[in-house]
Protein backbone atom coordinates (compact mmCIF):
# COMPACT_ATOMS: atom_id res chain seq x y z
CA UNK A 1 0.00 0.00 0.00
CA UNK A 2 1.49 3.34 -0.99
CA UNK A 3 1.69 6.36 1.29
CA UNK A 4 -1.10 8.08 -0.69
CA UNK A 5 -3.42 5.11 -0.27
CA UNK A 6 -2.78 4.98 3.51
CA UNK A 7 -3.60 8.72 3.85
CA UNK A 8 -6.80 8.28 1.83
CA UNK A 9 -7.79 5.39 4.11
CA UNK A 10 -7.23 7.42 7.30
CA UNK A 11 -9.38 10.32 5.94
CA UNK A 12 -12.17 7.90 5.09
CA UNK A 13 -12.07 6.39 8.58
CA UNK A 14 -12.24 9.87 10.14
CA UNK A 15 -15.20 10.82 7.97
CA UNK A 16 -17.05 7.63 8.81
CA UNK A 17 -16.31 8.11 12.50
CA UNK A 18 -17.55 11.70 12.37
CA UNK A 19 -20.69 10.66 10.51
CA UNK A 20 -21.36 7.99 13.11
CA UNK A 21 -21.00 10.48 15.95
CA UNK A 22 -23.40 12.85 14.22
CA UNK A 23 -25.96 10.08 13.78
CA UNK A 24 -25.62 9.11 17.41
CA UNK A 25 -26.12 12.73 18.45
CA UNK A 26 -29.17 13.16 16.25
CA UNK A 27 -30.64 9.88 17.43
CA UNK A 28 -30.11 10.82 21.05
CA UNK A 29 -31.76 14.20 20.55
CA UNK A 30 -34.71 12.57 18.84
CA UNK A 31 -35.18 10.15 21.70
CA UNK A 32 -34.98 13.01 24.17
CA UNK A 33 -37.65 14.96 22.29
CA UNK A 34 -39.94 11.93 22.15
CA UNK A 35 -39.50 11.32 25.86
CA UNK A 36 -40.20 14.95 26.70
CA UNK A 37 -43.29 14.96 24.52
CA UNK A 38 -44.59 11.82 26.19
CA UNK A 39 -44.13 13.34 29.63
CA UNK A 40 -45.96 16.49 28.54
CA UNK A 41 -48.87 14.53 27.08
CA UNK A 42 -49.15 12.52 30.29
CA UNK A 43 -49.51 15.65 32.42
CA UNK A 44 -51.73 17.76 30.14
CA UNK A 45 -55.55 17.38 30.14
CA UNK A 46 -57.09 15.53 27.20
CA UNK A 47 -57.53 17.66 24.10
CA UNK A 48 -60.79 17.53 22.22
CA UNK A 49 -60.69 18.46 18.59
CA UNK A 50 -63.51 20.64 17.34
CA UNK A 51 -64.56 20.91 13.73
CA UNK A 52 -64.75 24.48 12.53
CA UNK A 53 -68.17 25.55 11.34
CA UNK A 54 -70.12 22.90 13.27
CA UNK A 55 -71.94 24.42 16.27
CA UNK A 56 -71.66 22.60 19.57
CA UNK A 57 -74.93 22.27 21.53
CA UNK A 58 -74.82 23.62 25.04
CA UNK A 59 -75.38 21.16 27.91
CA UNK A 60 -78.60 22.98 28.77
CA UNK A 61 -80.02 22.33 25.30
CA UNK A 62 -79.50 18.57 25.46
CA UNK A 63 -80.34 17.87 29.09
CA UNK A 64 -83.42 15.69 29.45
CA UNK A 65 -86.00 16.67 32.08
CA UNK A 66 -85.58 14.70 35.29
CA UNK A 67 -89.31 14.33 35.87
CA UNK A 68 -92.19 13.81 33.50
CA UNK A 69 -94.87 16.47 33.37
CA UNK A 70 -97.56 15.82 35.90
CA UNK A 71 -100.92 14.71 34.53
CA UNK A 72 -104.20 13.66 35.98
CA UNK A 73 -105.74 14.57 39.30
CA UNK A 74 -104.95 13.19 42.71
CA UNK A 75 -108.19 12.95 44.64
CA UNK A 76 -106.29 12.13 47.80
CA UNK A 77 -108.41 9.05 48.46
CA UNK A 78 -107.33 5.80 50.05
CA UNK A 79 -107.96 2.49 48.29
CA UNK A 80 -110.98 1.97 50.53
CA UNK A 81 -112.44 5.35 49.59
CA UNK A 82 -111.86 4.67 45.91
CA UNK A 83 -113.77 1.40 46.26
CA UNK A 84 -116.70 3.11 47.99
CA UNK A 85 -116.93 5.77 45.27
CA UNK A 86 -116.67 3.22 42.45
CA UNK A 87 -119.34 1.10 44.12
CA UNK A 88 -121.65 4.09 44.39
CA UNK A 89 -121.06 4.80 40.70
CA UNK A 90 -122.25 1.25 40.00
CA UNK A 91 -125.28 1.64 42.24
CA UNK A 92 -126.37 4.99 40.81
CA UNK A 93 -125.17 4.86 37.20
CA UNK A 94 -124.85 1.22 36.11
CA UNK A 95 -126.52 1.91 32.76
CA UNK A 96 -124.57 5.12 32.08
CA UNK A 97 -121.40 5.45 30.02
CA UNK A 98 -117.95 5.85 31.56
CA UNK A 99 -118.27 9.62 31.78
CA UNK A 100 -121.68 9.28 33.41
CA UNK A 101 -120.16 7.10 36.11
CA UNK A 102 -117.26 9.53 36.47
CA UNK A 103 -119.73 12.36 37.06
CA UNK A 104 -121.27 10.49 40.00
CA UNK A 105 -117.80 10.03 41.48
CA UNK A 106 -117.07 13.73 40.97
CA UNK A 107 -120.28 14.72 42.76
CA UNK A 108 -119.04 12.73 45.76
CA UNK A 109 -115.64 14.41 45.51
CA UNK A 110 -117.15 17.89 45.12
CA UNK A 111 -119.22 17.35 48.25
CA UNK A 112 -116.19 16.37 50.34
CA UNK A 113 -114.54 19.66 49.34
CA UNK A 114 -117.56 21.94 49.56
CA UNK A 115 -117.64 22.55 53.30
CA UNK A 116 -121.40 21.95 53.21
CA UNK A 117 -121.31 18.15 53.41
CA UNK A 118 -119.23 15.58 55.30
CA UNK A 119 -115.58 15.72 54.28
CA UNK A 120 -115.11 11.97 53.84
CA UNK A 121 -116.35 9.67 51.10
CA UNK A 122 -118.08 7.35 53.57
CA UNK A 123 -119.68 10.33 55.30
CA UNK A 124 -121.02 11.73 52.02
CA UNK A 125 -122.66 8.54 50.75
CA UNK A 126 -124.16 7.58 54.11
CA UNK A 127 -125.59 11.01 54.88
CA UNK A 128 -129.33 10.85 55.48
CA UNK A 129 -131.33 10.95 52.23
CA UNK A 130 -128.22 11.78 50.19
CA UNK A 131 -128.26 8.82 47.76
CA UNK A 132 -131.33 6.76 46.95
CA UNK A 133 -129.29 3.63 46.22
CA UNK A 134 -127.73 3.76 49.67
CA UNK A 135 -131.09 4.18 51.35
CA UNK A 136 -132.89 1.39 49.46
CA UNK A 137 -130.07 -1.16 49.80
CA UNK A 138 -128.93 -1.28 46.18
CA UNK A 139 -125.47 0.00 47.15
CA UNK A 140 -124.91 -3.06 49.33
CA UNK A 141 -126.11 -5.39 46.57
CA UNK A 142 -123.67 -4.35 43.85
CA UNK A 143 -119.94 -4.31 43.26
CA UNK A 144 -118.04 -1.98 40.92
CA UNK A 145 -117.45 -3.37 37.45
CA UNK A 146 -114.57 -2.60 35.08
CA UNK A 147 -116.30 0.50 33.73
CA UNK A 148 -116.62 1.97 37.23
CA UNK A 149 -112.87 1.61 37.69
CA UNK A 150 -112.35 3.07 34.22
CA UNK A 151 -114.42 6.07 35.33
CA UNK A 152 -112.18 6.55 38.35
CA UNK A 153 -109.09 6.22 36.14
CA UNK A 154 -110.55 8.78 33.74
CA UNK A 155 -110.53 11.32 36.55
CA UNK A 156 -107.26 10.42 38.23
CA UNK A 157 -105.13 9.63 35.18
CA UNK A 158 -106.30 12.29 32.72
CA UNK A 159 -107.74 14.95 35.03
CA UNK A 160 -111.13 14.76 33.32
CA UNK A 161 -113.76 16.87 35.10
CA UNK A 162 -116.86 18.16 33.37
CA UNK A 163 -118.92 18.22 36.54
CA UNK A 164 -119.01 22.04 36.67
CA UNK A 165 -118.81 21.67 40.43
CA UNK A 166 -122.11 19.76 40.63
CA UNK A 167 -123.21 18.76 44.13
CA UNK A 168 -126.45 16.97 43.23
CA UNK A 169 -127.91 14.81 40.49
CA UNK A 170 -131.13 12.95 39.84
CA UNK A 171 -132.87 10.96 37.16
CA UNK A 172 -133.85 13.49 34.53
CA UNK A 173 -137.48 14.53 35.18
CA UNK A 174 -140.14 14.08 32.54
CA UNK A 175 -141.30 17.21 30.73
CA UNK A 176 -143.40 19.24 33.14
CA UNK A 177 -142.42 17.07 36.12
CA UNK A 178 -141.55 19.02 39.26
CA UNK A 179 -138.98 17.62 41.69
CA UNK A 180 -137.29 18.91 44.81
CA UNK A 181 -134.07 19.32 42.85
CA UNK A 182 -135.68 21.26 40.00
CA UNK A 183 -137.50 23.55 42.44
CA UNK A 184 -134.69 24.27 44.87
CA UNK A 185 -131.44 23.94 42.94
CA UNK A 186 -129.76 25.47 39.92
CA UNK A 187 -129.65 23.11 36.98
CA UNK A 188 -126.25 22.79 35.33
CA UNK A 189 -126.49 20.18 32.57
CA UNK A 190 -127.87 16.80 31.52
CA UNK A 191 -125.70 13.77 30.83
CA UNK A 192 -127.29 10.49 29.85
CA UNK A 193 -130.28 9.88 32.10
CA UNK A 194 -129.11 12.23 34.86
CA UNK A 195 -129.51 15.94 35.43
CA UNK A 196 -126.85 17.66 37.52
CA UNK A 197 -127.34 20.60 39.86
CA UNK A 198 -125.60 22.95 42.24
CA UNK A 199 -126.98 25.18 44.95
CA UNK A 200 -128.53 28.47 43.97
CA UNK A 201 -126.58 31.57 44.76
CA UNK A 202 -128.00 33.49 47.69
CA UNK A 203 -129.68 36.70 46.60
CA UNK A 204 -128.88 39.96 48.31
CA UNK A 205 -131.74 41.13 50.57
Amino acid sequence: MTIRERRRRRRLIKRLTAAGLILLAVGGATLAIIAATSRQEATEPPFTRTVEGIPTASPEATTEPTTAPQRGRDLGWSASEEYIAARMAMAEAEGEDTEGKALVILVIYNRTKSGKFPDTVAGVISQNNAFTSYRNGRYEAVKPDADCWAALDLIQETGWDESQGALYFERTPEDGESTWHSRNLERLFIHGNHTFYTEKEAKDP
